[in-house]
């Protein structure tokens, strides 16, 4: 007959509480300091192509800023001098004022070289592009990396702009072009560009305001595309772009916006949805723009709209004040704990565990006969 005993049978002794807590926090806190930060694919292309933005932004702010003219530190606290005005004699349409903002993030950079080689594209290539000046922040961020990528862009443009956009009819994205081609930032600008608005045509614009877009293009010296209606202005884009890769054939078309030349109706935007497509969704669009031409060819496209989306996606801030340095983000590195110091530090404690319980339950001498396993803790 057992003797009586002064404490409850445990598997699990103070002694052995101790030592696993002892162990379990030596190998928490080697894991814990273990952390390393890993550069994501293309590290270099993407900060290149971030201090390429924002050395075109300083420069377009630097031309811009003496004179003085529609720099808003309310709604530009950031100063860019590429935030717009909300209306203006050139302005198509309404716009998003945290989209503008959003998009002059210089990281936006990295997000086009992510969406570029999620493409496939090759460095040489030649791309086609479809812009306006509703999103400098955007265009710049698709020509620095065509830069960091040494692609071949081809690009048409519709020179009006939507509210906070570049609608001053002094500053339009085609003057931006021009000042940085210029100053040797930018090697290649707008091939060719029209008004924009409906039909792209100016249409709901004044003719004070379609006669500042005329002359906002012949200033630049570009061909104008001024056609009958939008089917004939898709034509005449898809002409351009095949006279101008005849060597090279195009590899990607990129819709930025919601140009109606390129995307054919504004509510296409949605139906496609964002980033790279290799094949639109089977849909009844209401009309049809070159994005839908380019991919009846076999030509992936990639559309870039809503920046509010790709902001979230890629964890950019929205309305960023001040603008973040060019690098920062997850975009560029990734904050991981080491693996192989995680599993070393987990099988040691699952080792401690399993020998420090096998003494103690010799110790404890749990299995003696007349020990009721239903009192084990």
């Amino acid at each position: 007959m057992l003797s009586p005993r002064r404490y409850r049978p445990s598997m699990r002794s103070h002694r052995t509480l101790l030592v696993l807590t002892v162990v379990s926090l030596i190998m928490y806190l080697w894991a814990n300091s273990s952390i390393i930060e890993r550069r994501t694919d293309a590290y270099e292309q993407k900060l290149d192509a971030a201090h390429w933005m924002q050395a075109a932004m300083d420069t377009l702010r630097d031309v811009q800023f003496p004179r003085g003219r529609f720099i808003d530190d309310i709604n530009d606290p950031n100063l860019s001098a590429l935030i717009g005005q909300q209306f203006s004699p050139i302005t198509t349409e309404t716009g998003n004022l945290e989209a503008k903002w959003t998009a002059l993030n210089p990281n936006m950079a990295a997000v086009m070289v992510e969406y570029l080689m999620e493409a496939g594209v090759q460095p040489g290539d030649a791309i086609a592009v479809g812009m306006s000046g509703s999103l400098p922040g955007v265009n710049l961020a698709m020509y620095a990396a065509c830069q960091a990528l040494q692609l071949y862009p081809i690009v048409t443009t519709s020179a009006g702009a939507s509210s906070w956009g570049a609608n001053d009819p002094t500053f339009t994205w085609l003057d931006m072009e021009t000042i940085l081609l210029d100053r040797a930032i930018l090697m290649r600008g707008s091939a060719a560009a029209s008004l924009g608005g409906g039909e792209d045509l100016g249409r709901q614009l004044s003719p004070e305001g379609r006669r500042l877009l005329r002359e906002a293009i012949s200033r630049n010296h570009l061909k104008v595309i001024e056609e009958a209606d939008l089917e004939a202005s898709v034509a005449r884009r898809m002409a351009i772009y095949d006279s101008l890769s005849t060597d090279n054939p195009v590899k990607l078309y990129i819709n930025i916006g919601g140009g109606l030349a390129s995307l054919g109706h504004s509510r296409n935007a949605g139906l496609i949805g964002e980033g790279v497509r290799e094949i639109l969704p089977n849909l009844n669009y209401p009309r049809r723009g070159v994005i839908h031409a380019m991919n009846a060819r076999g030509v992936p496209v990639l559309n870039v709209v809503n920046i509010s989306q790709i902001a979230r996606e890629h964890e950019l801030p929205r309305s960023p004040n001040p603008l973040p340095a060019p690098g920062t983000g997850r975009l560029f590195s990734e904050i991981r704990y080491n693996l192989w110091v995680t599993a070393v530090a987990l099988l040691v404690t699952l080792a401690t565990l399993i020998i420090v319980v096998w003494f103690d339950r010799r110790t404890m001498r749990l299995d003696r006969p007349g020990v009721d396993p239903d009192t084990l803790m």
